[in-house]
C-alpha cells in the first residue's frame, strides 16, 4: 500500500475501533492528479475488499471496513 492509501485505511480502521459504522474520508486536495490518487487509493482498498465504498463525491468518500479489513487492521500495529 502506498501512503495515501494506508493513511485512509488506518483512519477508517481507528473510526471502526471507536465504535464508527461509516467512516468519512474528506479529500485534502482538490487538484485533479491528487483525486485521482485518492480514488486510485480507494478503488485498491476495495478491490482487496479491505472496505465498502458506500457514497463517493468529488471531496469525500464514506465507506466501512469488510470484516477482512478488520481482520487485516487487527494483524498490523497502528
Amino acid at each position: 500500500m502506498n501512503k495515501i492509501t494506508t493513511t485512509i485505511f488506518e483512519r477508517a480502521y481507528q473510526s471502526y475501533l471507536c465504535g464508527g459504522d461509516i467512516y468519512t474520508y474528506r479529500f485534502e486536495s482538490k487538484s485533479s492528479l491528487m483525486i485521482k490518487k485518492y480514488t486510485d487509493a480507494i478503488k485498491y482498498l476495495e478491490d482487496n475488499e479491505l472496505v465498502i465504498v458506500k457514497f463517493m463525491s468529488k471531496d469525500k468518500v464514506r465507506l466501512t471496513l469488510t470484516s477482512k479489513g478488520i481482520e487485516y487492521g487487527n494483524s498490523i500495529s497502528l
